[in-house]
């Protein structure tokens, strides 16, 4: 490789490192358009090519470069850590009763449902939530469903119906949470000593600015309803569109 090759060589790498420092950090500063957070959610990605360049760097004795890029590579680390390693995770006692819990989003347009089915019945999970549940999902899940003694659904046509199906005794109300009447579901559970608040819910996709709007007011609306209501524990469930590196799911957290 000839003098010229190896700079342009240099240059191409240099270049790659400025975009992925751009994409992991910008995000986190600019989240409130939507397809600047939409960059947020590749944390992970970023870390493995900026490690990659990382490497090349030091082959290069780069130390300047090598610094620069080490700023990026503790911010994507400092976000991503959080999700893989919980320091504040307590061990459970064996005695401990469990309630499982399971949430899929059935996929309106999927025609999979033996999948689907046999995913149910080998968790065979205490709570299950379904989302876009259209009639023809309503209809092919009856026969593994009919072991849930307490369900409430709304079904749909577009990719917004939604179902709890539960095992235990609870109570189950239909909440909406968006302007556009998306149905969100809440599940109470009260037990000697306990009690679960939970909801079941399925926001826009941020898709252009408007829906990724509506997807954080109605993240926000649901904070605000659990802020207010202060029930002893809260689970929120469903395919809420964004990942665990969004700015605007931090806040919503």
């Amino acid at each position: 490789m000839n003098s010229k090759s190896r700079s342009l060589l240099k240059a191409l790498f240099k270049i790659m490192a400025l975009v992925l420092l751009a994409l992991s950090f910008v995000p986190y500063f600019l989240y409130q358009i939507w397809w600047i957070d939409i960059f947020s959610n590749f944390q992970v990605q970023y870390l493995v090519l900026m490690l990659l360049l990382l490497l090349i760097f030091a082959v290069q004795k780069n130390m300047k470069w090598i610094l620069f890029l080490s700023v990026g590579i503790i911010f994507s680390a400092y976000q991503i850590y959080p999700f893989y390693v919980n320091a504040s995770a307590e061990a459970k006692h064996e005695t401990e009763e469990l309630i499982s819990i399971a949430s899929i989003n059935v996929l309106s347009s999927n025609k999979d449902v033996a999948a689907v089915a046999e995913f149910i019945k080998e968790k065979n999970p205490d709570i299950l939530m379904l989302v876009e549940l259209t009639p023809r999902w309503d209809q092919d899940l009856v026969e593994v469903l009919r072991t849930y003694d307490y369900q409430l659904k709304e079904v749909r046509e577009d990719n917004f119906g939604i179902g709890v199906w539960s095992k235990i005794p609870v109570e189950l109300d239909i909440l909406y949470f968006s302007k556009y009447q998306l149905p969100s579901i809440l599940l109470s559970y009260k037990a000697e000593g306990t009690s679960l608040s939970l909801i079941a819910t399925h926001p826009f996709p941020p898709v252009g600015q408007q829906q990724f709007e509506q997807r954080n007011r109605q993240l926000q609306k649901i904070a605000a309803f659990l802020t207010t209501e202060k029930p002893q524990n809260a689970v929120v469930i469903g395919d809420l569109n964004t990942s665990s590196f969004s700015r605007n799911f931090k806040n919503f957290k």
